[in-house]
């Protein structure tokens, strides 16, 4: 569980700090590496998380039902943090913006995010006896935090002239994910709520990275037009998934 936090924080780090190096990086690569990472996230959700939360829930359409509770209450979220998860407001006009978004209402609705995807990698199989590595899942996590990082510090640059206060708090953010897997590995620990709150947090999390990997793929290409690298980009990120998932 360190080793995860660790890498969680490292991951954020490296995504935020990209940007003060990179000065003007390329939109299309940038694109493709956010559809890489959905595409994992993808496959991982379908082949890893939602198998196993039918499997382990007694009431599949309960299971059913938290899925949708989180893919709507990431929508929800994107209301205050406009798609900054799946990097939406990294190719727009940022003063445009500037007087629309509020810096704390995007931290909260970020970290709230960011404390979710900690919360995902405490699987509860675990907790009731239904062994499963959980490499992948963290493998599609930090694919994911890099680029939603980058996307974030690049955002609050423009927002912001203090660079202290951009480093306070991106800092925040990077605690955010490891808060959350340290806060609920220790509540199932301590079996202060029952084995299907569990399952139940799982379903509602699962639920927003279903929003987040498709939402990747539909702002991939707006215009319905053939893209042949694009394509390429998500086919990979669903293989390495499916690979990952098959022999780690």
């Amino acid at each position: 569980m360190l080793i995860q936090s660790l890498l969680l924080i490292l991951a954020a780090a490296l995504g935020s700090l990209a940007v003060f190096v990179v000065r003007k990086p390329s939109p299309t690569a940038f694109r493709r590496l956010l559809i890489f990472a959905g595409g994992y996230l993808f496959a991982i959700t379908f082949l890893h998380i939602l198998p196993e939360l039918f499997v382990l829930h007694s009431n599949a359409r309960m299971a059913g039902l938290y899925v949708l509770i989180g893919f709507f209450l990431q929508l929800f979220l994107e209301l205050f943090s406009k798609g900054v998860e799946h990097g939406h407001l990294y190719e727009t006009n940022q003063e445009e913006h500037q007087h629309t978004i509020a810096p704390w209402t995007l931290m909260a609705a970020l970290s709230a995010h960011a404390f979710s995807d900690g919360i995902i990698l405490n699987d509860p199989s675990v907790h009731l006896h239904h062994h499963h590595g959980a490499n992948t899942l963290l493998i599609g996590i930090l694919l994911h935090k890099v680029p939603e990082s980058f996307a974030l510090a690049s955002i609050l640059i423009k927002l912001i002239r203090s660079r202290t206060k951009v480093l306070m708090y991106l800092f925040i953010f990077a605690l955010a994910a490891p808060l959350g897997l340290l806060g609920s590995t220790y509540i199932s620990h301590q079996q202060w709520l029952p084995a299907q709150f569990s399952l139940a947090l799982w379903g509602i999390v699962s639920g927003s990275l279903v929003h987040i990997a498709t939402t990747i793929f539909f702002e991939a290409n707006p215009s319905h037009q053939p893209n042949n690298l694009k394509f390429i980009a998500g086919l990979a990120g669903a293989v390495l998934g499916v690979i990952c998932e098959l022999w780690l």
